[in-house]
């Protein structure tokens, strides 16, 4: 379903698929992945906050994780620009605003892989010394287990989008893409969007709550 949303009947020669019948998956998709990240942000806050026997300590986020930010903000930036460039004809600005896009989403997997590393480190660490004082409990040890995978979820949903990005570049070199014709572009930078409004709050709610 999401591989449609980012084609239509611009590209005749790609997808049969009709304009409004993609944008309307691509909006049931990103409405199932609201869900899917929502549910597991509501688990971390209720192991985070309503176990009252969890051990007072404070969650040390990777301050890479900042850079990453800065990151995936970028990228929505650069599609903003790229589609507006893309309606207005001006197709060297376009592409370069969709390079700049590409470059800045693996920046942001290359600064979030060690990220992660170090939220596994952290936790081992943790651990560690939660055993040495016999404070272990379930909650203390999903803490961080938790922290690590909404990072990995969101972070491959980040691969899809450079995918995304790579297959609408190589059209977007073509010339398959003008003022009338835009409409994967418009999904991607809807797609990103998305991405980067989770990642926000998922961010601000482990700084709000660490």
């Amino acid at each position: 379903m999401i591989s449609s949303a980012f084609t239509s009947t611009d590209d005749s020669h790609l997808s049969h698929t009709p304009p409004k019948a993609s944008t309307i998956g691509l909006w049931v998709f990103l409405a199932a992945l609201t869900m899917l990240f929502a549910s597991s942000m509501l688990a971390y806050l209720l192991i985070r906050l309503g176990n009252n026997h969890a051990p007072a300590h404070t969650i040390q986020l990777p301050r890479q994780l900042w850079f990453s930010t800065a990151m995936v903000i970028g990228v929505s930036i650069a599609l903003w620009r790229a589609l507006a460039n893309v309606r207005r004809e001006r197709q060297r600005s376009f592409r370069v605003w969709l390079i700049m896009a590409l470059i800045l989403g693996a920046a942001f997997i290359a600064i979030q892989s060690p990220a992660m590393a170090i939220l596994v480190a952290r936790h081992q660490q943790q651990m560690a010394a939660l055993r040495r004082a016999h404070q272990v409990t379930a909650a203390a040890n999903a803490l961080y287990g938790l922290i690590f995978v909404l990072v990995l979820l969101h972070a491959l949903h980040v691969v899809g989008g450079i995918v995304v990005l790579v297959r609408i570049g190589i059209h977007g070199t073509r010339g398959k893409y003008d003022h009338e014709h835009y409409l994967p572009v418009r999904h991607a930078a809807m797609y990103w969007h998305f991405l980067d409004v989770v990642w926000l709050f998922m961010f601000s709610t482990f700084l709000l709550t660490r």
